[in-house]
């Protein structure tokens, strides 16, 4: 969904949770070029583990696209991600984004819940199209 500074709120609401949704789904299917269209340039990732320190940020879109394919190659699951109870705050063309993260496994014939946790998204309009600018990830449990 294009951008505007002129949007509705159900508008900008829709292109938000099209552009956590192509995350989520880049990342599962190992579609980089989808995932890293989620991004700016000059985007940030940072991921807390329980009570642990804030690991990151990881800056730019090419630092964290590599970070999700190292990261990808190490599974040895196939993982789903899914986002629910969006909380949106926007004006013009800036917008801050709340979510919880389910995160599923399936591997062996099983499927097993891994964590819980929430995504806090800032997100610009950027050539016409929602992008995350910052994306912090708060996971509940470590997890392998």
């Amino acid at each position: 969904m294009s951008a505007t500074a002129t949007e509705s709120g159900v508008a900008v609401r829709a292109a938000v949770e099209e552009v956590l949704a192509r995350y989520a789904l880049g990342y599962d299917e190992g579609d980089l070029e989808l995932l890293a269209d989620c991004f700016t340039a000059d985007a940030e990732l940072s991921m807390r583990v329980a009570d642990d320190a804030v690991a990151g940020p990881v800056r730019g879109r090419d630092a964290i696209v590599e970070l999700v394919r190292e990261t990808a190659r190490s599974q040895r699951d196939r993982r789903k991600h899914v986002l629910s109870n969006l909380v949106l705050d926007h004006a013009g063309d800036r917008a801050r984004a709340r979510t919880y993260l389910t995160l599923f496994a399936v591997a062996d014939g099983a499927l097993r819940a891994i964590t819980t946790g929430r995504y806090l998204a800032e997100l610009r309009a950027d050539s016409g199209e929602w992008r995350i600018a910052a994306l912090r990830i708060e996971l509940d449990l470590p997890f392998s």
